[in-house]
């Protein structure tokens, strides 16, 4: 992790690459891992190829701006999203936990992340504060 401290969520997670300008994706084999992290007031939404342990995305979240949610038209896996609000990008993922009763505790917590900065007990985010 890029601060050595435990992340406020991971989970396992293989990234999709769309084909083209299709809406089709495929999975990427690799093993790897989602995390997010506080890192100087901003949210850090971190992808890790766990075989060589190489971050290989590192974008910061802006409270409200994504969200992570299951790609229903996925039928044969459990793909999620990572849509932004304030472009198109989309970013794909597959669900590489064993236990398939997590993935919705792993979504909302995601997106409270997101959305709310941090946990209250992680206390450092306050949107009411002005900068002076």
């Amino acid at each position: 992790m890029a601060s050595g401290r435990q992340p406020l969520l991971q989970f396992k997670a293989g990234r999709c690459e769309r084909e083209g300008n299709t809406d089709t994706v495929n999975p990427d084999p690799t093993k790897g891992l989602v995390y997010m992290e506080e890192e100087d007031g901003l949210m850090h939404f971190y992808w890790k190829n766990r075989t060589t342990d190489t971050v290989v995305e590192d974008l910061i979240l802006f409270p409200g701006d994504a969200e992570l949610i299951t790609v229903p038209e996925c039928t044969t896996g459990r793909v999620v999203m990572l849509k932004f609000k304030s472009s198109s990008q989309k970013l794909f993922f597959w669900l590489q936990e064993t236990n398939t009763d997590r993935d919705q505790i792993i979504l909302q917590q995601a997106n409270a992340l997101i959305n709310q900065g941090m946990d209250d007990e992680g206390g450092q985010f306050d949107d009411d504060v002005a900068m002076e």
